[in-house]
C-alpha cells in the first residue's frame, strides 16, 4: 500500500509542477501567434530590464550630484 500511495503522491506533485510551468511559460489566452507574440515570461523579463534601466539612470544622477563639490558656507 505504501508504494502505490507514494506513486500517486509523486504523480500529483508532477502534474501540479507541470501546470505551473505551463502557465508561466505558455501564451496568454488572447495571444496571437505572429511577430508580436510574447509569453508572460518574456513580458516579465522585458519589464524587469526596463525597471533596471530606469533605476540605473536614477542612481547615476545621484552619483553625479554627490560628486559635485560643495561650497563652504
Amino acid at each position: 500500500m505504501g508504494r502505490s500511495l507514494s506513486f500517486i503522491a509523486g504523480a500529483a506533485i508532477g502534474v501540479m509542477a507541470t501546470t505551473v510551468l505551463a502557465y508561466l511559460l505558455g501564451p496568454a489566452r488572447e495571444a496571437h501567434f505572429d511577430e508580436r507574440y510574447r509569453s508572460r515570461w518574456d513580458q516579465a523579463l522585458e519589464d524587469g530590464k526596463q525597471a533596471a534601466a530606469e533605476h540605473e539612470v536614477a542612481l547615476r544622477q545621484q552619483l553625479a550630484t554627490a560628486k559635485q563639490p560643495r561650497l563652504p558656507i
